[in-house]
């Protein structure tokens, strides 16, 4: 289980792992630090399809009155499609941010401390420079609400009884059976 200390460095090998659970045609699903670029590409010769995810930012959230900060994390999924058999490579990114664009909103990813994933937009980065490389480049950026407190679980202190009519009110408290509450 991810601890508060490690939320931001676990999170993006968390995505890539629900991400290649739905998408295991992608020959590479790898976190990745900050911007995804051409000239990245060229450098890591990225096996086709593959998506890289990154944490591009975080900047501080609305906080409530007595409440811990909350920061609102600036995430992206890029998708990289090259050229060859079966569809076009702007055809294949597409349909991967496709899936991306149904799984990501609303994700908590199986962590505590985010909250669910929204604004979601899809970019084509496809350039002169991209296209003369026969690859396809594309991102799908979201925002993810986390906070790094994590309050400790508590009972209410309540504990609620049932009762079974006539035999009802405090003449009949002893025929009462405890359902919840208490040291359970």
């Amino acid at each position: 289980m991810t601890t508060p200390d490690e939320l931001l460095a676990t999170l993006p090998q968390t995505i890539c792992g629900q991400v290649k659970t739905l998408l295991p045609e992608l020959r590479e699903c790898e976190p990745h630090e900050g911007k995804y670029s051409l000239e990245e590409l060229k450098k890591d010769g990225l096996p086709s399809p593959a998506v890289k995810i990154s944490i591009l930012g975080a900047k501080q959230d609305k906080t409530f009155a007595a409440s811990p900060a909350t920061f609102m994390l600036k995430m992206a999924a890029y998708v990289v499609t090259r050229d060859g058999l079966g569809k076009p490579r702007d055809v294949r990114a597409a349909n991967i941010c496709q899936v991306l664009m149904t799984l990501i909103p609303g994700q908590r990813w199986g962590l505590n401390g985010l909250g669910d994933a929204r604004d979601a937009e899809v970019h084509c980065l496809v350039s002169t420079k991209v296209k003369s490389k026969g690859v396809s480049l594309w991102a799908l950026t979201w925002h993810q609400p986390i906070s790094f407190h994590q309050p400790a679980l508590q009972t209410l202190g309540v504990e609620l009884y049932a009762g079974q009519a006539p035999y009802i009110g405090e003449d009949h408290l002893a025929q009462y059976e405890q359902i919840g509450g208490g040291d359970e």
